[in-house]
C-alpha cells in the first residue's frame, strides 16, 4: 500500500479506538486539554501508520528520518522484521516503558497508544495486498489475506472509502466528544 492508504488506514484505526482512550484515560481533563491530547494521539497514529516502512530506502518515512533508516531500517529487507509480531512487541516493550518511566503521563499514553494503532493498521491494510508481511519474522514466508497489487484502482478505491470513514469518524467522534 501506498503512504495514503496507510495514513487513512492509521486515522481510521485511531478513530475507531478513541472512546477507549477517551473512557478509560481522558474522563478526567477538560474540554481544551483533553482536545490536544486526542491531537497528540491522532499525530502519533499517523507516524505509526508510516513507522514500519523505514526499511524501505526510497520511503516517506525513510527520506523524513534518513539517521533512523540508516541506523537501523537498512539493515532489514522491506515487509521483513519491521512488520513482525516480534518487532510489534519489542515496540509495546518500549512504549510501555516509556509510560512507566513517565509515571503513567497522560501525554506519554496518547502519544504510544497512537504510535501502536497506527502501526497496527500498517501490518492489517499489507496483510491485504499481494506481496504481504513476514508477521511470523525469522520465518521468512509471506502472508497475504487478499491479492490486492500496491496502487492498483482496487487500492484507490481502499484509500478513497478509508478517507470517506475518516471524516466520518472525526465528525461523529468530535460531536460525541462535545456533548455535555
Amino acid at each position: 500500500m501506498v503512504k495514503e492508504t496507510h495514513t487513512k488506514g492509521g486515522y481510521t484505526f485511531a478513530l475507531l479506538a478513541l472512546p477507549f482512550l477517551n473512557n478509560n484515560f481522558l474522563n478526567e481533563y477538560d474540554i481544551i486539554y483533553k482536545c490536544i491530547l486526542i491531537s497528540v494521539y491522532i499525530y502519533f497514529s499517523y507516524l505509526g501508520s508510516l513507522f514500519p516502512d523505514i526499511d524501505m530506502k526510497g520511503s516517506y518515512i525513510s527520506k523524513r528520518h534518513p539517521i533512523i533508516y540508516k541506523l537501523f531500517g537498512s539493515k532489514f529487507k522491506h515487509r521483513g522484521f519491521t512488520h513482525s509480531l516480534i518487532f510489534i512487541s519489542f515496540l509495546i516493550f518500549l512504549l510501555e516503558s516509556l509510560t512507566k518511566y513517565t509515571s503513567d503521563d497522560v501525554v506519554f499514553l496518547c502519544l504510544s497508544s497512537g504510535f501502536l494503532v497506527g502501526y497496527a493498521s500498517h501490518l492489517c491494510l499489507d496483510l491485504l495486498t499481494k506481496e504481504g508481511i513476514e508477521i511470523f519474522y525469522p520465518i521468512s514466508i509471506n502472508f497475504s489475506l487478499l491479492p490486492i497489487k500496491t496502487s492498483s484502482k482496487i487500492e484507490r478505491f481502499i484509500c478513497k472509502t478509508l478517507n470517506f470513514i475518516v471524516i466520518f469518524l472525526l465528525g461523529y467522534r468530535f460531536y460525541t466528544l462535545f456533548q455535555i
